[in-house]
């Protein structure tokens, strides 16, 4: 998920060459993830018996960056 944050803060970087310090609140990041065509995540699974990769959709990837930076705020 921090990855998600990386491309995200990229954009901004290169969508204000100017600015020296960007900031931006989550409501921003979910509408860039929102506007991108197509994003999932596949996870690994383990079991005793088997490994899969489960996907996941957007609002799936919205939720796991909001608990991860919740945790960070926490810290």
């Amino acid at each position: 998920m921090e990855g998600v944050c990386k491309i995200f803060e990229e954009y901004l970087k290169k969508s204000n060459p100017s600015t020296p310090s960007i900031t931006y609140d989550i409501s921003q990041l979910f509408d860039y993830i929102d506007s991108l065509a197509d994003l999932s995540c596949l996870c690994l699974v383990q079991t005793q018996n088997q490994a899969y990769y489960e996907p996941h959709n957007k609002e799936w990837i919205k939720e796991s960056i909001y608990v991860m930076l919740r945790k960070q705020a926490g810290k």
